[in-house]
């Protein structure tokens, strides 16, 4: 999860237009037909792109070091897996088969503990690197010896390291952009900015109010080594690259002007999208696709966009009888609301090098199980719903 050098060159910032046209076309960036595919959905396309799959479950000892009581984020190399847990502010190391190494980093003022919040890890493997972002970023090898900490200079609510002494970060909502906020941007190492955009306006919402609300999206791109980014009150995903920013797909989604301004107005917060629009949670590409999960009218749905055609297809996610916003209290990463395109199983992760990594619980396998359609394969019939999640990786082709 990832949100300003001295160029001679100016980078061209793109203005957002507000109201149900608030989508900016640039270049040759596709345009997703997300309403138009809702009216005859269907099973998108992900197994022509999946190789094969393998099943890790992380190893439970009786070291309560070990336990994992929710994955806030992961990072994954060929010879480990680093998991964020949730309650406690600890980073967990697991070997590729999944067996309990030690605890890795944790949050405290002791020597080699982490003094402030982590919020998002990060693997850097060709160069050796570890990242732990937070109210900082603290750098280590893989092994886990400290390098150094880099500054984080203004409030984040996402930060990701790009290489090339370039950091991307997405501002903490609920500022607003008129008083300094940066919205997104590009800084280096010593947190000073060099590119930053913070003109999302729209003529609903006043200038003093408006700022990025909880209506935002972040996901990191390793294939591109960027971030994709979203807001609920414009249809454009703008792509942060080491020295870019710059719009990267349209998703047409034709929502109110309630939307924008639930996406604008930090003095209205409403969490949740009103009845008929459409948001847009996460994503993930591929080198042909663009896949989207949103929330609509409480259910969740996930796209394809081929990057060439802009081919769109929409399927409905097969879900347990629970509201949609209470999935993740089985699993924060929602693992299993995906799409059933691969041998039935609901797929939906992030990309890492040439892996797609979901995460799924036990529990949540035997909740999705008993309540909805799907085919569980023999590697996840699991006895015990209290183990540690379960990684899988399915290698791209």
């Amino acid at each position: 999860m990832k949100t300003t050098h001295l160029f001679i060159i100016p980078i061209a910032m793109l203005a957002l237009i507000s109201c149900n046209s608030n989508q900016v076309k640039e270049a040759n960036e596709p345009t997703a037909s997300i309403r138009k595919a809702l009216n005859s959905p269907g099973i998108l396309p992900i197994a022509d792109e999946i190789k094969s799959a393998e099943y890790i479950p992380l190893e439970v000892t009786h070291d309560d070091a070990s336990l994992i009581d929710g994955v806030v984020d992961y990072a994954i190399t060929s010879k480990y897996i680093y998991v964020l847990v949730g309650k406690e502010a600890r980073i967990v190391l697991f070997d590729r088969q999944g067996h309990f190494l030690r605890t890795f980093l944790q949050q405290g003022q002791g020597a080699n503990e982490f003094r402030g919040m982590i919020g998002f890890i990060q693997a850097d493997e060709a160069n050796n690197r570890f990242y732990a972002i937070g109210n900082k970023i603290g750098v280590y090898t893989l092994e886990g010896e400290f390098v150094e900490d880099l500054p984080i200079n203004k409030p984040i609510i996402y930060a990701h390291y790009l290489g090339k002494d370039r950091i991307g970060a997405i501002s903490v909502p609920l500022m607003p952009f008129k008083e300094g906020s940066f919205g997104i941007g590009l800084f280096d190492e010593d947190g000073t900015p060099i590119i930053t955009k913070n003109n999302f306006y729209s003529s609903l919402v006043p200038k003093e109010k408006s700022g990025f609300t909880f209506g935002v999206m972040s996901s990191p791109s390793d294939d591109e080594h960027s971030i994709l980014f979203k807001m609920a009150s414009n249809d454009t995903i703008f792509r942060l690259s080491t020295d870019t920013i710059q719009p990267a797909l349209v998703a047409d989604l034709k929502n109110s002007d309630a939307e924008v301004i639930r996406g604008l107005d930090i003095h209205d917060i409403k969490k949740f999208p009103a009845a008929g629009d459409i948001f847009v949670t996460d994503l993930f590409e591929t080198s042909r696709r663009y896949y989207l999960r949103m929330m609509l009218n409480e259910n969740y749905y996930v796209a394809s966009v081929a990057k060439k055609t802009s081919e769109t297809v929409i399927e409905k996610c097969d879900t347990p009888e629970k509201k949609a916003y209470n999935l993740a209290d089985i699993n924060m990463q929602l693992g299993m609301v995906g799409s059933k395109g691969y041998k039935q199983f609901p797929i939906w992760g992030r990309v890492l090098g040439n892996n797609l990594v979901q995460v799924v619980t036990p529990y949540e396998v035997e909740v999705f199980k008993g309540g909805t359609e799907i085919t569980v394969p023999q590697e996840l019939q699991i006895k015990d719903g209290n183990e540690n999640p379960i990684f899988i990786i399915y290698k791209l082709k």
